[in-house]
């Protein structure tokens, strides 16, 4: 409730015969000039569009495309949602707060896993946060967060938001697989050359078209190699028996992530034993109604819900997940 109060002269406007008028303009701009004011901004929680969300326009295409794979990537062979949201501004609340009370209605990642990571840019303040989701926390730290913004403001300042957010995701994407012991499968858009150095997890890249242009015609040779490794692979290290493979899906897909499996390679003679997981397909329906997908490791784009997307299919990876207020802010 606005209450103005007008004393001396003020007062003497209305009193004045004639001078009503003036009074009320002074009034009604009083009004609209408080209104507009910062103070009484109120924060705006826009709906999301997806897992990247560009409200303002500084995002190309291709920095969509690009981050959405990368999303997809992570989400399908971690179990990680990552969200995105560029917004002019964020009102009369504070960064962090208003970080997770966007985080909170949009629920991003799994109700009771909670794990889940927000970048929150907003334009008018130039403030930059990594908001985390409960579960994530451990792996994720506050610290952690706040080197992932400091590998994205060098390529704010030069106006490469969609890269500089690529690299700081890339860069918590290696922790997050570091920590849950799996090898991700990313294909480095063109031109790119990561900031975060190589060798912190097992990763691998996608091969660049001249490279694979000049594999394609050894293809034999490549071919001969693979076979043979398959062999080995199924060879006991020490007694060179041939090993009983068995896989043991310890968390189930469902329809938007993938599941968690571990193969075991045991040999029945020396009794060797070795176990390696791997992330299962998400659950899909086809259009007959059947669902396909689950059983078997996911290598990134391969078919299913892991494909690239067509058009605009909503966020994936949301489902109710929670944030304590966890990860860091920075301004550039």
């Amino acid at each position: 409730m606005l209450n103005l109060t007008f004393h001396g002269t003020a007062t003497g406007l209305f009193r004045k015969k004639g001078a009503r008028p003036a009074g009320i303009v002074v009034l009604v701009l009083a009004i609209i000039l408080l209104a507009d004011s910062p103070a009484y901004q109120e924060a705006f929680y826009p709906d999301p569009k997806g897992n990247i969300n560009d409200y303002v326009g500084v995002l190309t295409q291709s920095d969509i495309d690009n981050l959405n794979a990368l999303a997809d990537a992570v989400l399908e062979q971690t179990g990680v949602t990552f969200a995105v949201a560029i917004v002019s501004g964020h009102g009369d609340e504070s960064l962090e707060l208003y970080g997770v009370k966007l985080y909170e209605k949009w629920g991003i990642g799994q109700e009771g896993e909670d794990k889940g990571l927000l970048v929150l840019v907003s334009m008018e303040e130039r403030e930059l946060r990594m908001e985390v989701g409960y579960g994530l926390e451990p792996v994720i730290t506050d610290g952690r967060a706040g080197e992932c913004l400091d590998i994205m403001i060098p390529y704010f300042k030069n106006g490469e938001y969609g890269r500089g957010l690529y690299e700081g995701l890339l860069n918590a994407a290696y922790y997050i697989a570091e920590d849950a012991g799996v090898e991700l499968v990313i294909t480095t858009p063109e031109g790119y050359k990561p900031a975060v150095p190589e060798d912190r997890v097992p990763i691998q890249r996608g091969i660049p078209l001249k490279a694979a242009l000049l594999l394609a015609m050894v293809a034999l040779f490549p071919v001969a190699v693979l076979a043979y490794l398959g062999i080995k692979r199924r060879r006991c290290p020490r007694c060179r028996s041939r090993l009983v493979v068995a896989d043991k899906v310890i968390q189930e897909a469902t329809a938007s992530i993938g599941g968690l499996a571990v193969r075991t390679y045991r040999c029945p003679v020396c009794g060797y034993s070795n176990e390696k997981k791997y992330r299962t397909r998400p659950i899909v329906q086809s259009d007959s109604g059947t669902f396909t997908g689950g059983p078997g490791p996911f290598f990134g784009g391969l078919g299913g819900r892991g494909s690239r997307r067509s058009g605009s299919l909503g966020p994936r990876g949301f489902g109710g997940g929670r944030s304590g207020g966890g990860g860091a802010s920075r301004r550039w």
